[in-house]
């Protein structure tokens, strides 16, 4: 069973907010994730060790959700373009485009949340 995705919303800001999802949601997590940790190595007894780690980690899974059904409604889209089968090629590029950038940014979010599982937050700041 496949999804109808309409491509009647083929304007300019439909198909540029596949892209700015993506983007949006590194940049969410890149930018919580090293202010916290910042925040924390500076002031160590706000909270645990632990409590770092697993507000990081839910930012993380949050920012690695949004990415992938935004690849999951990119990858509809740009189905539904080529099934069309009219001479969209601009919107077949963006959707396409939109489809990588997510794939990429999607496992960028989940390799930068990897050193905080794996390392004490402020090992990697120099000590």
């Amino acid at each position: 069973m496949t999804k109808h995705v309409s491509v009647n919303k083929t304007g300019s800001g439909y198909l540029w907010r596949f892209w700015f999802v993506a983007i949006a949601a590194w940049a969410v997590q890149l930018f919580i994730s090293y202010a916290l940790v910042e925040w924390y190595c500076a002031r160590p007894h706000a909270f645990s060790e632990q409590t770092v780690q697993w507000i990081v980690g839910l930012i993380t899974v949050a920012c690695l959700a949004t990415a992938l059904i935004n690849l999951f409604y990119a990858l509809l889209y740009y189905r539904g373009l080529k099934q069309h089968k009219s001479d969209q090629s601009r919107q077949i590029f963006m959707a396409a485009g939109a489809c990588l950038m997510s794939g990429f940014l999607a496992v960028t979010i989940v390799m930068q949340g990897l050193p905080s599982l794996l390392l004490a937050a402020c090992s990697s700041a120099g000590g």
